[in-house]
């Protein structure tokens, strides 16, 4: 299977939000996010953009590590639907977040670059990439 120009700038992009979650990186996830982003979190809380960055901005969420494997991209026109795996090192507050998760981003163009619309996370019982 051959991946094209558009599979690798999905990619790139989901490097470089991983990049920013990892490091709690608000100004960086800033600028990857879309205006009107939504993200739905494992225990199915819902968070806007601003709720999302704050996470970051007031040192609640701190990550020790946070690697994604097993990206699945599906296009649709300038929409591309990526279900992969994820597992993180961290702590919400002062409880632990560790874990493996499954999770579906939604990425799209807005204002000429590829920004992440949506985001949905569910626990996985299987270790990520498994």
């Amino acid at each position: 299977m051959t991946t094209t120009l558009a599979e690798h700038a999905v990619t790139d992009f989901v490097r470089e939000w991983s990049t920013a979650e990892e490091r709690g990186d608000h100004r960086a996830l800033d600028d990857l996010l879309a205006k009107d982003f939504v993200g739905v979190g494992p225990r199915g809380f819902v968070r806007c953009r601003e709720e999302w960055l704050d996470r970051y901005i007031t040192g609640t969420v701190r990550n020790t590590s946070f690697e994604v494997s097993d990206l699945r991209i599906r296009f649709y026109g300038e929409t591309a639907v990526v279900v992969a795996a994820q597992t993180q090192q961290s702590v919400n507050g002062d409880v632990n977040a560790s874990g493996a998760f499954r999770f579906t981003l939604i990425v799209v163009r807005q204002d000429g670059r590829l920004r992440l619309a949506g985001l949905h996370l569910s626990p996985s019982p299987a270790p990520a990439g498994g």
